[in-house]
């Protein structure tokens, strides 16, 4: 056993952090917290990747089928309606899509480019040619801007507001794709 005496002479401070280290691990973990809360206030507010989003179109189909029965062509028009819902304004300078099976054949929206502020909307029609049905419904369509910042520009897609647990592509192309 040992006794008390060797006790009162050992110093009970051995191993803990003194108040400078304590100072630098707070002040440390301070700006860890505080980068943390830049970069996803960054994200959330649309600041480093712009926040768009579209609604459900409502379509226009035309289907052209030969004297068999057999479908020609298939164009669509779709308009769309392109909410900002991030904190800050971008400038939209192109639309485009990412797809297999479809044609983006015209954009009709006010002439690019275009500043969307904060909540607001940008309308657009798309006319839309599928050319191969197979291939347009393996993999669904991303609709893509090209926009603009101050510091310069990226490619973003348009995320879809979830529509009857559905995406909107599928409706759109089993309709004319299952004649």
């Amino acid at each position: 056993m040992i006794s008390d005496d060797v006790w009162d002479r050992l110093d009970h401070s051995a191993g803990t952090a003194g108040k400078r280290e304590v100072r630098r691990m707070s002040a440390a973990f301070g700006a860890l917290a505080a980068v943390v809360l830049l970069v996803l206030g960054a994200s959330v507010s649309g600041l480093a990747v712009p926040r768009l989003t579209h609604g459900a179109p409502d379509p226009h189909i035309s289907v052209l089928s030969d004297d068999a029965g057999r479908i020609r062509y298939t164009s669509m028009r779709l308009p769309h309606t392109v909410v900002n819902d991030g904190w800050f304004p971008v400038t939209v300078t192109g639309v485009g899509l990412r797809a297999d099976g479809i044609r983006l054949a015209e954009v009709e929206s006010p002439a690019f480019p275009v500043t969307v502020g904060s909540g607001e909307k940008l309308s657009m029609t798309l006319g839309l040619e599928v050319v191969d049905c197979d291939r347009a419904q393996a993999t669904l369509p991303e609709l893509v801007l090209r926009v603009e910042r101050w510091w310069g520009s990226q490619t973003t897609s348009s995320r879809e507001d979830p529509l009857f647990g559905e995406s909107s592509w599928e409706f759109y192309l089993r309709s004319p794709c299952d004649r």
